[in-house]
């Protein structure tokens, strides 16, 4: 029997959760929404998991591949969400890797709570600037921060979840 090379093994389980990530991407895009702008953020799960093992290129790898092919299966990647969720996605990417890496030791939670909430005045920011110039839009903020901190506290505790109950040892960087 050969050897699977571990290389070849991290290639592999990397293509396994940006897989999994796209589906749960693909699947909410056609789940009813309570508001039209509003998303759980599921496939976020599998960012989570990777930032906080501290696997940073994975996550990214991970969340530009479900943008992007995520947008081409829903039939969304030519629209402004695609360009909304880059931004939101690369405000919070970044404000994640800044809780991971601080000295407060936070939790899969809290960084889940950070992220939502990043993303969400990210993808604000966006609008602002190319979709609605006018300043009225920054009113929706305290909205915004407050499903950001409830889909951030889903998203998290079905992380942590995940965590506990399938992953029994830290995913390689």
């Amino acid at each position: 029997m050969e050897k699977i090379d571990l290389k070849k093994l991290k290639l592999i389980h990397l293509s396994f959760f940006t897989a999994f990530a796209i589906t749960l991407y693909v699947i909410e895009n056609f789940l009813p929404k309570p508001l039209p702008f509003w998303r759980l953020g599921l496939s976020n799960i599998v960012i989570l998991i990777f930032l906080f093992h501290k696997n940073y290129k994975g996550a990214f790898f991970i969340l530009s591949a479900k943008i992007i092919l995520g947008g081409f299966f829903s039939g969304l990647l030519l629209s402004p969400n695609t360009i909304l969720a880059f931004a939101g996605s690369t405000l919070a990417f970044v404000l994640m890797i800044c809780a991971v890496e601080s000295n407060i030791n936070f939790s899969i939670i809290g960084i889940s709570i950070c992220g939502a909430t990043a993303h969400n005045i990210g993808q604000l920011l966006m609008v602002r600037l190319l979709l609605i110039p006018e300043n009225s839009i920054f009113y929706l903020t305290s909205i915004l921060i407050i499903m950001g901190i409830a889909t951030g506290l889903i998203t998290g505790f079905i992380a942590d979840l995940f965590l506990k109950k399938v992953f029994y040892e830290k995913i390689d960087n």
